[in-house]
C-alpha cells in the first residue's frame, strides 16, 4: 500500500529539489496561481528560502496536498530532471523499465543510469531525464470513444499529432464518427491506485485527416514473399482542435509563466540502426499510463525495402502509434506492430516499426513534408 505521507528525508529531498527547480519568487507565484495558495501562511516573515520550502511541504504533508503539489511542480517545470525521478517513486512519472532476456524490470537511479551507460547514450542522467520529461508531455492516448483506448500519438507540430492507420481505420472507414475520437495526454494514475489525473483532452478537427498510408498484408504473414510497399507505412497524421503544441503541460492555467508542450521534432540526421542498436519506445501500454521502455540490443534489422525495423523492445497492445527512439532520444520511428506468430498464439521473436525516412520520403513524394515540425 502506498504511503500517505511523505517521510522526514524525502520532504528534505522535494524541498531540495524545489529550490533548484524554482526561484523565490516563481516559486511564490507557481504555489499562488497552481495551488491557490500563499507561501505567507506557512512561513514566517524572516524564513529564508530554505525553510519556507520546508515549511509549506510539511503544510502539504499534513494536509495530505503533497501529491498536487508534487504533480503542479512537475507540470510547470516539466524538463527538470530531479522531479521527474522524484515523481517515479509516486507514479507521478512515466515508468521506465529495462528489457532484458524476453522480459522487463522497473528501473531507478543508479541502474537507470547504468543501463542509459549501456546504450551508448552520450547523455549524462541529468540531461537524459531533461529530454524525457520534455518529451513526455507530447505524446498521448488515442481513444474512441472517450476512454477506451485504441493506441499511442505523439505531437509533430502544433496542432498535428502522429499514430499509426490501423488505429484510427474505424475513424477513417465510417464505422465511428471521428467526433467520438479523444486525444488524451498527461493522463496518470500515482501509486495509491487512487489518485489519477484524468489529463488534457483534444478532439479532431473537422477535416481531421492530414495524410495516412494504409498498413500492408506482409504485415500479417510470418514469413512475407516480399517488403511492403513503400506506400504501406501504416501512419496517419491528424489535425486536432486547438494547438495542444502551444498549450501549456498539464492543460489550462492561471500561471502567467506556463512550460509550452512543444512537439516530437525531425532529427537533423538519418539514424544508422546498425551501429545504434539501442532504442527506446514512448507507450500507453493496454491504454495504461506512459511507460518507456529501454532496450540497449534492440534493433534485429531493416528490411530490404527500409520500410520496417525490427526490434526486441518490448511493447503491448496499446502502444501503437508510440514513437521510438535512439539513445541520446532522437527520434528514429513509428512503432506500428509485433510479430504476426503473435496472432497465431506463439511467442513472438520481434515488435517492428516503420523509419522514419520511408515517412519523410513518402510525405515528400506527395508534397506534405511540410507535415512533419509545423502547424496547420
Amino acid at each position: 500500500m502506498a504511503d500517505l505521507r511523505l517521510s522526514g528525508s524525502q520532504i528534505e529531498d522535494l524541498g531540495t529539489l524545489l529550490g533548484a527547480a524554482f526561484s523565490p519568487p516563481r516559486f511564490d507565484e507557481f504555489l499562488l496561481y497552481r495551488l491557490n495558495r500563499h507561501t505567507w501562511n506557512y512561513a514566517g516573515a524572516n524564513d529564508d528560502y530554505r525553510t519556507t520550502l520546508r515549511r509549506v511541504i510539511q503544510e502539504a504533508n499534513a494536509r495530505l496536498w503533497w501529491r498536487d503539489l508534487l504533480s503542479e511542480a512537475r507540470k510547470a517545470a516539466s524538463g527538470d530532471p530531479g522531479l521527474l525521478a522524484f515523481g517515479e517513486q509516486f507514479s507521478l512519472s512515466p515508468t521506465t523499465v529495462a528489457v532484458d532476456g524476453g522480459g522487463q524490470r522497473p528501473l531507478q537511479g543508479q541502474q537507470l543510469e547504468l543501463k542509459i551507460k549501456d546504450a551508448q547514450s552520450t547523455f549524462d542522467i541529468g540531461t537524459w531525464r531533461r529530454r524525457l520529461g520534455e518529451i513526455e508531455g507530447r505524446v498521448c492516448r488515442v481513444e474512441f470513444p472517450e476512454l477506451v483506448a485504441k493506441g499511442t500519438g505523439f505531437l509533430v507540430g502544433p496542432s498535428v499529432v502522429l499514430t499509426n492507420y490501423h488505429v484510427i481505420e474505424k475513424l477513417h472507414d465510417g464505422s465511428v464518427a471521428p467526433a467520438a475520437a479523444v486525444l488524451r495526454f498527461d493522463h496518470k494514475v500515482a501509486d495509491d491506485g487512487v489518485t489519477v489525473e484524468a489529463g488534457t483532452t483534444f478532439r479532431l478537427a473537422a477535416n481531421w485527416l492530414l495524410d495516412f498510408s494504409r498498413y500492408s498484408p506482409r504485415d500479417f504473414e510470418v514469413a512475407p514473399a516480399q517488403d511492403p510497399a513503400p506506400d504501406e507505412l501504416d501512419y496517419a497524421l491528424l489535425s486536432v482542435d486547438g494547438t495542444p503544441g502551444d498549450a501549456p503541460v498539464g492543460g489550462p492555467t492561471g500561471d502567467p509563466n506556463p512550460t509550452p508542450r512543444k512537439w516530437i521534432e525531425m532529427p537533423a540526421e538519418e539514424h544508422n540502426f546498425s551501429s545504434q542498436r539501442s532504442l527506446y519506445i514512448v507507450q500507453h501500454p493496454d491504454g495504461g499510463p506512459m511507460q518507456v521502455a529501454i532496450d540497449s540490443e534492440a534493433v534485429v534489422g531493416l528490411n530490404a525495402s527500409r520500410t520496417r525495423v525490427r526490434y526486441t523492445t518490448t511493447t503491448k497492445p496499446g502502444s501503437s502509434g508510440s514513437p521510438c527512439f535512439g539513445p541520446d532520444w532522437q527520434w528514429v520511428a513509428l512503432h506500428h506492430s509485433g510479430d504476426p506468430k503473435y496472432l497465431q498464439g506463439k511467442p513472438p521473436d520481434f515488435n517492428q516499426g516503420i523509419p522514419l525516412p520511408a515517412i519523410r520520403q513518402l510525405l515528400t513524394a506527395r508534397g506534405k513534408d511540410d507535415l512533419l515540425g509545423v502547424g496547420v
